[in-house]
């Protein structure tokens, strides 16, 4: 399995992006934030992809709304980082993950 493998880009061009994407913004980190004890202090998914060798630099343009009645959230040529920045529902956004993929730009 290729961790860099993208999504289809759409006719909008939306998409491109990789799996290390959906550790950044992730319902799974909002979980585990809220109700998990102890708090983790780590994002082993995020882990994993990055040790497999996935690029911490990777870029996309993505859109996002979290509830049906939501604006539409457009991200144009994001990296992992800025993804995870801007996103508009901070809650979301695994802090872990992000120190990683953090760790890894400085590394190389």
């Amino acid at each position: 399995m290729d961790v860099n493998t993208r999504a289809a880009i759409d006719s909008e061009g939306f998409g491109g992006h990789t799996p290390l994407f959906s550790t950044v913004v992730s319902y799974a980190y909002y979980v585990q934030s809220k109700y998990a004890a102890p708090q983790l202090k780590d994002d082993p998914f995020a882990r994993l992809l990055l040790d497999a060798g996935a690029d911490p630099n990777a870029r996309a343009s993505l859109r996002k709304r979290i509830h049906e009645n939501d604006w539409l959230h457009e991200y144009v040529d994001v990296t992992l980082l800025e993804w995870g920045q801007r996103f508009y529902a901070q809650e979301l956004v695994s802090k872990p993950a992000m120190r990683l993929i953090a760790e890894r730009i400085i590394q190389r």
